[in-house]
C-alpha cells in the first residue's frame, strides 16, 4: 500500500504542469540625503517627484518606502542593505554622497536595481546613474544673462571651467561683444564683492552657503541680479532671494523618477549606454529632453524667447 501511494506521488511530480518561479513583485525605495524633507533641495524635489509618480502609477505601502541617513558611511551602508533585503527591487539613492554605497551594495545585491540620482561614476550593469548635462544649464544661462544684461557686462560664479566654456558660448551667441568675467568663488566676502564690481547680471553655480546670494543683495541691492540653480542651491527658494534672483537653472526630477518608477513595475531598468569606455549605465537629461531648463521671475521679451528655441534647435543638433 506504502509503495502504491509512493507511486501515484511520483505520477503526478512527474505529470503536473511545471509552474515557474514568480519574479519579486516590483517595490520601490527611496534612501535621501542628509537633511530629509524640508531641505529645499534635491531631497525635496525627488520626494515631490515621487508623490506625482505614487499617484500616477498607484503606488501605496508597503510598496513604496522612503528613508532618512545621517550620512555617515556606516548608516548609508545600513540602509541600503537593509532595503536589498527587505525585497525591494529598485532603491533609488539622492545624491553622489551615495556614490561609494551604491557601488558596493549594488555587487552585494546584483539581483537588485539600484540609481543613484545626480551622479554618472558607477560602473555596475545594475546601477542606474542619472545623469543631468549641467553645461545646458549654464548655456542656457549665458544666453539669458547677455539678454538681461543692459550694461552687457555680466559674471560667472564658479570654478567649472566647462561650465564656463558653456555660459561664454551661450552669452556670445547674440552679444559676441558682452564682456564676461570669470569669478572664481574667493576665499572672503570683500574679494567677492570687489569681483563683481561693475556687472548688472551674475551666474553662480556655488551651492556651498547663500554667500553670493547675502554679497548681492547687501552690497549691490539693485544693481545686481542672480541666475541661480536648483536644486542644487537649497537657499534659491527662500523668499529673501526672490528680489534678486530673475532666473532659475533647473534640473528636473518629475521625469527621472517616473522613467525610474515605470521601468520597475515592468520588471526593466534604466541602462543606456553613457560611457561605453567605462561601462556607465543609466539615463542622461538635457535640455533637449526636458530634464533641465530655465525658468524667469520676470517678464522677458520676444527676443529672449526666440533666442532660447533657437538655442534648444542647436542643442538638439549637437
Amino acid at each position: 500500500m506504502r509503495s502504491r501511494a509512493l507511486l501515484i506521488a511520483l505520477t503526478v511530480s512527474l505529470f503536473s504542469p511545471f509552474t515557474p518561479a514568480i519574479a519579486a513583485e516590483p517595490k520601490v525605495a527611496i534612501a535621501y540625503d542628509i537633511g530629509f524633507l524640508g531641505d529645499n533641495s534635491f531631497n525635496d524635489a525627488v520626494h515631490l517627484a515621487l508623490k506625482a509618480a505614487k499617484k500616477k502609477y498607484g503606488l501605496v505601502e508597503p510598496f513604496v518606502r522612503e528613508v532618512p541617513t545621517n550620512g555617515t558611511a556606516v548608516d548609508r551602508l545600513t540602509r541600503l542593505r537593509f532595503l536589498a533585503k527587505s525585497g525591494y527591487t529598485l532603491i533609488i539613492a539622492v545624491g553622489p554622497g551615495y556614490r561609494q554605497t551604491v557601488a558596493r551594495v549594488s555587487k552585494e545585491y546584483t539581483e537588485t536595481q539600484f540609481a543613484i540620482i545626480n551622479d554618472k561614476s558607477i560602473a555596475q550593469l545594475n546601477v542606474s546613474n542619472i545623469y543631468f548635462r549641467e553645461d545646458h544649464g549654464a548655456y542656457l544661462a549665458g544666453i539669458a544673462a547677455a539678454n538681461l544684461s543692459k550694461r552687457k557686462s555680466i559674471a560667472f560664479i564658479g570654478s567649472e571651467p566647462e561650465l564656463l566654456e558653456s555660459f561664454t558660448k551661450g552669452a556670445r551667441v547674440n552679444f559676441p561683444k558682452v564682456k564676461i568675467k570669470n569669478v572664481s568663488y574667493p576665499d572672503s566676502v570683500e574679494s567677492l564683492r570687489s569681483q563683481l564690481s561693475g556687472v548688472d547680471i551674475a551666474y553662480s553655480t556655488w551651492d556651498g552657503d547663500p554667500s553670493v546670494v547675502a554679497v548681492i543683495s547687501e552690497g549691490f541691492a539693485g544693481k545686481i541680479k542672480l541666475i541661480s540653480e536648483i536644486p542644487d542651491q537649497y537657499f534659491a527658494q527662500i523668499p529673501q532671494t526672490k528680489s534678486i534672483i530673475v532666473a532659475t537653472v533647473s534640473k528636473q526630477m518629475t521625469k527621472p523618477i517616473s522613467q525610474l518608477v515605470s521601468a520597475a513595475l515592468e520588471s526593466r531598468a534604466l541602462i543606456d549606454v553613457l560611457d561605453d569606455a567605462e561601462g556607465i549605465y543609466g539615463r542622461e537629461y538635457n535640455a533637449t529632453n526636458g530634464g533641465v531648463g530655465i525658468t524667469f521671475n520676470i517678464a522677458v521679451n520676444s527676443s529672449l524667447k526666440s533666442q532660447l528655441r533657437q538655442a534648444l534647435l542647436q542643442l538638439k543638433q549637437g
